[in-house]
């Protein structure tokens, strides 16, 4: 039997007399009701979800557009999760895109399958294994998700692309990541989050700023904001020589023109190497002109392993304080 119960008013807010859904079924942990469309549409999205501009416009819509009979109805069926008395999509965000645009035909109400979470790790887990299931999330996904979730609006084209994982893996744990490697993306972008915006207001070219550059920017500016300024002329390929003699910015320019040369750049540990240069470089050039080793290009390269831990050891108890 089918009974009504007033749960989130238009503003999504518990409230008396606000519009209603129908629960169909509940089972405790979790229950099954109808909404319109439109009530569905003003849910919140999930913390990580990717970008649903860019999925509405996958070539399978094109299908869904003119689906009929059953798999017309397959469509109001969606997935949500409760939090504290909050509602979020966890999936059917591009369906209600869609259904807000005419683009796809709207059914006027869905079926919503609404699990109960208990804390901000089960919202993240519940959308996490939807993901699994429909083995929908790319790299790129990933990062646009992971980003949503710090709230991180960055304009580079280089920080914005699924490449920016390798990067991230090498700054948190050393490695690059490899094939079935399991790697937490959401964290690492946590972790790098205010590096990650500094490091996009300096515009990094994708032509210099490789994986190993990446990385090596975010452990620099982790451990000392104003080597920022390193990455910024970098990035600008502001270097100079003294007698022939490279200074640390065109150093780590011919280094890297070294490996685009020697077509390596896909090689993981080569990127691994170069993160280890690049912070040896840094180095150098913090100690200013007349420091040993300046104009030379030759650079200590960076104990990485050494370094990663210093930066965990520093957000560790950065978190701690806060």
């Amino acid at each position: 039997m089918v009974r009504s119960e007033t749960i989130y008013d238009a503003d999504n807010a518990p409230a008396e007399g606000g519009v209603s859904m129908h629960i169909l079924n509940d089972s405790g942990a979790s229950y099954t009701a109808e909404m319109t469309v439109q009530q569905w549409v003003a849910l919140p999205d999930h913390p990580r979800q990717r970008d649903t501009v860019r999925q509405a416009r996958k070539a399978h819509w094109d299908l869904a557009r003119v689906a009929r009979g059953a798999a017309l109805e397959s469509l109001r069926w969606v997935d949500a999760a409760e939090l504290q008395g909050q509602l979020y999509k966890v999936d059917g965000h591009t369906r209600g895109l869609l259904w807000s645009k005419g683009k796809l035909p709207n059914p006027g109400t869905v079926f919503v399958k609404v699990y109960r979470c208990h804390s901000r790790e089960e919202l993240n887990e519940l959308y996490g294994t939807f993901d699994t299931q429909s083995a929908a999330e790319t790299m790129f996904d990933q990062v646009t998700g992971a980003y949503r979730e710090q709230g991180l609006t960055l304009s580079s084209k280089r920080l914005r692309s699924g490449t920016i994982v390798d990067a991230l893996s090498i700054a948190t744990r050393g490695v690059a990541r490899r094939d079935a490697d399991e790697f937490d993306i959401y964290d690492a972008v946590r972790t790098f989050a205010p590096e990650l915006q500094r490091l996009d207001a300096v515009n990094p070219r994708p032509e210099t700023f490789h994986t190993g550059v990446v990385s090596a920017a975010l452990l620099s500016i982790a451990l000392d904001p104003s080597t920022l300024e390193f990455f910024r002329l970098l990035s600008h390929g502001e270097g100079s020589k003294r007698e022939g003699l490279p200074d640390p910015i065109e150093g780590t320019l011919c280094t890297i023109g070294k490996i685009k040369k020697r077509g390596s750049s896909w090689v993981k540990s080569r990127q691994e190497q170069l993160c280890a240069i690049t912070l040896g470089a840094v180095a150098v050039w913090k100690k200013g002109e007349t420091a040993p080793g300046f104009w030379s290009g030759k650079y200590e390269p960076a104990e990485l392993p050494q370094v990663v831990q210093r930066v965990r050891e520093l957000k560790s108890s950065a978190r701690a304080s806060d």
